[in-house]
This record gives C-alpha cells, structure tokens and sequence, in this order.
C-alpha cells in the first residue's frame, strides 16, 4: 500500500518539477535587451497578460513542489527506516565475511 503511494508520489512530484521549470522558463524576462538583440520579440508566448497568469501558476507549482517534496521525505524517513551509510556497512561487512572465507 504504501509503495503504491511512494511509487505515485515520486511521478506526481517529477511531473509537477517539469511543469515549474516550464513554467519559469516561459516567463516574460525583466529586460529584453538580450532577446531583442538577436532579433527576438517582446511579445509573449501566451499572449499581452500572460505574466499575472505564469507568475500564479509558478506559486501554485513551487508550492505543491515543496509539499510533495516533505511529504516524501516524511515517507521516507517514516516507512523505509533505512540509511544509506547503514546499507553500505552490511554490504562491506558481508564483503568482509566472504574474504575472510578464502
């Protein structure tokens, strides 16, 4: 049970991340000089008052990133009870173990 909602958490997560950083890379920038310079416009992509819109949208994004990035976290350290360090000390003892066999 538990898995599944890890499983659905960490998509859900990856999904919503993509979707923040589309979203920041669509804002309008503060300064057209660089992109008028090679001969970009300064119309934006989703039209003349798109700004209120994407700069929302990044809120609501970056707000659901930092949620689902706890709420893994919580699961994480909740569930799994495991360390990395943990694991890489079973995994040198066992090596041990076996060349102490030869």
């Amino acid at each position: 049970m538990i898995e599944t909602i890890k499983s659905s958490l960490i998509i859900f997560h990856g999904i919503v991340s993509l979707l923040l950083v589309l979203a920041i890379l669509f804002q309008p920038s503060k300064s057209d000089d660089l992109g008028s310079m090679f001969g970009g416009s300064s119309d934006s992509v989703f039209g003349a008052d798109s700004s209120s819109f994407l700069r929302k949208l990044t809120k609501w994004l970056g707000t659901i990133f930092i949620i689902t990035s706890m709420s893994l976290g919580y699961i994480y350290i909740k569930f799994d009870k495991t360390s990395v360090i943990k694991e890489k000390i079973k995994v040198l003892e066992q090596k041990e173990e076996v060349s102490d066999i030869d």
